[in-house]
């Protein structure tokens, strides 16, 4: 079906138009051409670690459930009962050998193979298949790093391998922090937070460089004084990076050597030393960064943060947390303390920024003004030979990046 709108007009290189943001049909197809059709993120494989765990999650908007089978498989399963619709795993998370839908009884296994019906007697013979009853599992499941991704059809236009290519170094590092690169999400919290406007304005917001220092005035100069945060954060040499397919990276700032061993200490110094390597260590323990995976993950410092669309203007994001594996203690508490005072319903951060993103739902209505404008810094872009653009941290690299892959998707444009 071609795209009823011409997208290339709508998302233009330097500015998108506002219905973007706020028009039902326009939503629909991007669940049907970004959602549907591409790589979503569904879980971390710490999640979901023996048999019979499970998770619920939503791939755009349909529901689905995230298992590992005896066979330690994984497999992401559509959560809707094949009888009726209803979905049969109602909860969040947990570990079971069956999912048995509540309205008539009927009982899937962990791999959706349909096992029981409520009140059999009540079919002919033969009129259940329960080899085309099973529950719908998604056609492609695949992971790197432990994090799982999913998709709908059989044939995404493109590998896993190459959606990441321009980013993965990046994934590297955020796992190299763990003396053993394992990280745990999820099992120190999770924050939810609602906002009401667009999914893609988190999309852009979790790289967005430009408005730190004015939104979050408050909070960056608590940091500077306690935490070791570098106060030359708007004059450093730091980065916004477009990693290609929709991906993209704010470097958030860059500690020097004397800044990192007050923050974490010879001994934590010398234990990622042993694992990593001691130049590999200094890397990892120097940088901070955000990165978004397009469409619906971005991996901050502290946190896996997940983007559920719920409808053209309504967005749900899940701030999990991260711990690491094999350092420590002292060390995840002060990063679940970090994580709090930035990002918590009640933290210094997170809450003006929803604040921030409900203002530019409300905004975007004005339609005498029907644009937004993602122009700044285009003129100091640059390109490498992998067709990573590059731009200053408080430019808007990082801001035009998805919209790329949004035109690509959307009308089946080359990736430029």
């Amino acid at each position: 079906m071609k795209p009823s709108r011409h997208y290339a007009d709508l998302a233009k290189v330097d500015r998108t138009h506002a219905s973007l943001y706020t028009d039902p049909e326009v939503y629909q197809e991007e669940l049907d051409r970004i959602f549907y059709r591409s790589w979503v993120y569904v879980a971390h494989e710490s999640e979901i670690p023996h048999p019979g765990d499970f998770k619920t999650t939503f791939i755009g908007d349909v529901p689905v459930v995230v298992t590992r089978d005896a066979e330690h498989k994984v497999h992401v399963l559509i959560n809707r009962c094949m009888h009726r619709g209803a979905t049969v795993c109602p909860v969040e998370k947990g570990n079971t050998k069956t999912f048995t839908c509540y309205y008539h009884g009927w009982e899937y296994s962990l791999k959706g193979d349909l096992l029981a019906v409520g009140l059999p007697r009540g079919y002919n013979e033969g009129e259940l298949d329960n080899r085309s009853l099973g529950l719908v599992s998604a056609k492609r499941v695949e992971s790197y790093r432990g994090i799982i991704f999913s998709s709908l059809v059989a044939e995404p236009d493109i590998s896993l391998i190459e959606k990441l290519s321009g980013i993965k170094d990046y994934i590297d590092l955020y796992m190299d922090f763990s003396p053993v690169s394992q990280i745990r999400v999820g099992a120190s919290g999770i924050n939810k937070h609602f906002y009401h406007a667009n999914w893609k304005i988190q999309v852009e917001g979790s790289v967005e460089g430009y408005h730190a220092p004015i939104t979050h005035t408050t909070a960056f100069d608590i940091m500077i004084r306690k935490m070791g945060m570098p106060s030359n954060y708007q004059t450093q040499p730091l980065k916004g990076i477009d990693a290609r397919y929709g991906n993209n990276v704010l470097q958030i700032y860059r500690l020097p050597d004397e800044a990192v061993l007050k923050r974490w200490g010879p001994e934590f110094i010398d234990l990622l030393s042993q694992a990593h390597g001691r130049e590999r260590a200094m890397e990892v323990l120097r940088s901070r960064f955000n990165l978004v995976l397009f469409p619906n993950l971005a991996i901050l410092e502290y946190q896996f943060r997940v983007i559920r669309p719920m409808g053209p203007e309504k967005t749900e994001v899940r701030l999990y947390h991260t711990t690491l594996e094999g350092v420590p203690q002292r060390i995840n508490t002060r990063r679940v303390r970090e994580h709090e005072f930035f990002y918590s319903q009640s933290a210094f951060g997170s809450p003006d920024d929803y604040a921030m993103f409900d203002r530019i739902g409300q905004g975007l209505h004005a339609g005498m003004v029907p644009w937004v404008l993602l122009n700044r810094g285009m003129q100091t872009e640059q390109q490498d030979e992998q067709g990573r653009r590059y731009g200053g941290h408080t430019q808007e690299t990082q801001q035009r990046a998805p919209y790329y892959e949004y035109r690509r998707l959307m009308q089946g444009a080359a990736h430029a």
